[in-house]
């Protein structure tokens, strides 16, 4: 009962925002969008941006298309805002859609005055690590009001070298990729472990790049699998062997 009346609040406060916009609002505002992979903190650096007044960012628009184009999708997310908007965008993954119209990445290319956040995460590894416990534990974020009681057991996951060499691979590519991609655009780069260590100097920076004053702002979202490598990977000293004499070796020796 209580998360259908919820529901209905969050349909009804929705209209109502979407009329006054219509009604009271324009489309005097650039565009922004991140793109990253997963598990690189890009739920924290959305949520930070959105509490920013003058910034509307959204999630994975275009993850699944459900039925849509890319340009009804496109169309319906870049209408009126509120007049007091300076930016809007939304977080864009290197695999997204997961399927069918792929046209989102034409419309970024084509405009020129689209700013690029390429969000990367140093540690591939670490990547990887995350996206597996994810699979297997179903929990994606974590908020610091409302912490998961998992234990280590829970998350530990076994990898494969295969895997690894592929997500590295991968993760290579992908970040080269877009940084070619999109020269031509105001681009701007940042990690998720500065991201982590000082959120401030991150915002500072992209805020800078946006041409939007800057504001402090926070975000209630709170660091997973905070454990070392080695114990939550169940075969990381086999991992750990293979890849010592390669350019992969880093990956396996996190500083304490």
């Amino acid at each position: 009962m209580i998360n259908d009346l919820k529901r209905i609040y969050s349909f009804l406060l929705k209209s109502k925002r979407k009329i006054v916009n219509q009604i009271f609002g324009d489309k005097n505002y650039k565009k922004f969008v991140i793109i990253s992979q997963s598990r690189t903190g890009s739920t924290l650096l959305m949520a930070l941006l959105n509490n920013h007044e003058n910034i509307i960012c959204e999630g994975e628009l275009f993850k699944n298309l459900n039925g849509n184009t890319c340009n009804q999708i496109w169309n319906r997310f870049f209408s009126k805002k509120p007049k007091k908007i300076e930016q809007v965008g939304f977080k864009l993954f290197y695999n997204h859609p997961l399927k069918g119209d792929q046209s989102v990445w034409d419309f970024i290319k084509n405009d020129k005055s689209i700013t690029i956040i390429h969000l990367v995460r140093k540690n591939w590894m670490r990547v990887l690590v995350s996206q597996k416990v994810g699979l297997k534990t179903k929990l994606w974020t974590e908020n610091i009001h409302k912490p998961h009681q998992v234990s280590i057991e829970e998350k530990k996951v076994e990898i494969s070298i295969y895997e690894c060499e592929e997500a590295f691979k991968k993760a290579s590519l992908n970040e080269e990729k877009t940084r070619g991609q999109f020269a031509s655009h105001p681009f701007v780069e940042v990690t998720y472990e500065d991201l982590s260590k000082d959120s401030d100097s991150v915002i500072r920076k992209i805020t800078n790049v946006l041409n939007v004053n800057y504001q402090k702002v926070k975000a209630n979202n709170k660091k997973q699998n905070t454990e070392p490598l080695e114990e939550l990977v169940i075969n990381f000293s086999e991992l750990q062997d293979y890849f010592k004499d390669t350019k992969w070796a880093y990956l396996f020796s996190e500083q304490k």
